[in-house]
């Protein structure tokens, strides 16, 4: 008999899979990619959290809230 156990990530655990690292002094988790974009992740509240995203000069690009279930 075997037994298989399925384990989740959390979405701080993705994050940090992905190449993210936490900044303690912002509370963010940043990325920055290959095309010189950055890329973070705040949680504001429990399990809701903003995404803003910028381009390679510093200029905003998009922001997103979303609550994970």
């Amino acid at each position: 008999m075997s037994t298989t156990i399925q384990t989740q990530m959390t979405f701080t655990e993705a994050l940090i899979a992905s190449g993210y690292y936490f900044q303690p002094e912002c509370g963010a988790f940043h990325k920055a990619d290959s095309n010189g974009n950055e890329h973070s992740y705040v949680e504001q509240d429990d399990n809701t959290w903003s995404y803003e995203k910028y381009d390679q000069d510093g200029q905003f690009v998009t922001s997103k809230v979303f609550t994970l279930d």
